[in-house]
């Protein structure tokens, strides 16, 4: 597994569990309506350079890659967003109590649901989960409310080539001559 393959993994189930968009951070695009999450890839890879484990498979007709798989681990940020604005129904949404309830949702997902995410027959497992934290800012008229954490996660990581093979040796003589 690549860590792509893990963070879409993980963004796509986060998404699911708090019911509104969950975007990359710091991209050239429109700002979704309130509420939201954003994240970023603090340490898209951290290993140990372990030497893995190195196999060759396949055969003479499909051919033969050679696969290298080491477990890694990766920290990923979210932040939950949420602004005091006027609600469809004539209420009035609390942007402090908005991303609040978000943040509270989003711990849960990675405690609770998200602490073993399976992507085809490999896992992703959620090794530390970090502490909530404010991380408001001002934005020209008005508070943006923002409350977020770092979530440190393992995974196997999984490279591949194709591979030369000898699969059959044919020398003329023995091994002497």
């Amino acid at each position: 597994m690549t860590f792509v393959q893990a963070r879409d993994a993980i963004v796509s189930g986060l998404e699911k569990h708090i019911g509104c968009p969950v975007i990359l951070s710091d991209q050239i695009a429109e700002q979704p309506k309130f509420p939201y999450c954003y994240y970023s890839a603090l340490v898209p890879r951290i290993s140990n350079h372990a030497f893995g484990l190195h196999e060759v498979v396949g055969d003479e007709k499909q051919g033969c890659r050679h696969i290298r798989s080491e477990p890694v681990e990766a920290t990923m940020s979210f932040t939950f967003c949420g602004q005091n604005r006027e609600a469809g129904d004539g209420g009035y949404i609390y942007g402090e109590d908005e991303a609040l309830d978000l943040v509270e949702k989003g711990h849960g997902f990675f405690l609770l649901n998200g602490h073993c995410i399976l992507v085809g027959s490999e896992d992703i497992v959620v090794r530390n989960v970090g502490s909530v934290a404010n991380r408001s800012g001002f934005v020209v008229e008005d508070t943006v409310r923002r409350y977020g954490f770092d979530v440190r996660f393992a995974y196997i990581r999984t490279d591949e080539m194709p591979a030369a093979t000898i699969l059959e040796a044919r020398t003329p003589g023995n091994a002497h001559q």
